[in-house]
């Protein structure tokens, strides 16, 4: 009986533990930005930034709102516009979204702009800067896929994604996301690393960023 109390005692100090460490991870993304998982050179950290702060400022926009009509008028203003096809306000509009954020930032030479997530990871493959694997630890700024329908599987996830955001931060096995049309808006999203959905990776190269 009295080992069976210690068990017990370990065991929920063990809990206790694994909460606390997991809170912190949550706290810590809940709150904070621009949290890199590895060094990186102080330019190059920039530049990742200003792709992070520029969508953070759209922050709250709502589907159908004076903003959300900015971004697809920011998308379609671009030359040379993706498959010739302007974008609507009625149309899907999360791959815009992270478009227009790099066309803001001035930095289409290293993201490729597309209003279609599956047309951009071609894009990225043809760069050379696409990143397959889906436990891949992210950098702010990276983009990041998801395919939804993708059904749980062990292996590695080659469903059609039909999902992008910008990876704000990291902590621990958490990744902190900032994306357009989530819910209807521009919105965070928080997501385990390796989650079976994730796609892969869009991974600008901001180092030769002069």
């Amino acid at each position: 009986m009295k080992y069976q109390k210690w068990i017990l005692a370990a065991i929920l100090a063990a809990i206790f533990l694994i909460g606390l460490i997991f809170g912190g991870f949550w706290y810590s993304l809940r709150t904070g930005d621009g949290n890199f998982a590895r060094a990186v050179p102080e330019h190059e950290q920039t530049q990742r930034l200003t792709i992070v702060n520029t969508a953070k400022q759209w922050l709250g926009t709502q589907e159908g709102d004076a903003n959300h009509e900015q971004i697809v008028r920011i998308y379609n203003a671009h030359e040379p516009l993706a498959q010739g096809y302007e974008v609507s306000t009625n149309d899907n509009w999360c791959a815009a979204f992270a478009s227009a954020v790099a066309i803001q930032s001035d930095m289409t030479e290293i993201i490729p702009t597309e209003c279609g997530c599956e047309r951009q990871i071609g894009l990225w493959q043809k760069l050379g800067c696409w990143q397959e694997d889906d436990n891949y630890l992210p950098l702010p700024g990276d983009y990041i896929y998801y395919a939804w329908d993708e059904g749980w599987d062990f292996g590695d996830c080659t469903g059609w994604a039909d999902h992008v955001g910008i990876v704000v931060g990291t902590a621990g096995p958490f990744i902190k996301v900032i994306e357009g049309n989530k819910e209807d808006q521009v919105a965070y999203r928080i997501i385990l690393r390796g989650n079976y959905q994730i796609r892969g990776y869009g991974l600008p190269s901001y180092a030769g960023i002069e």
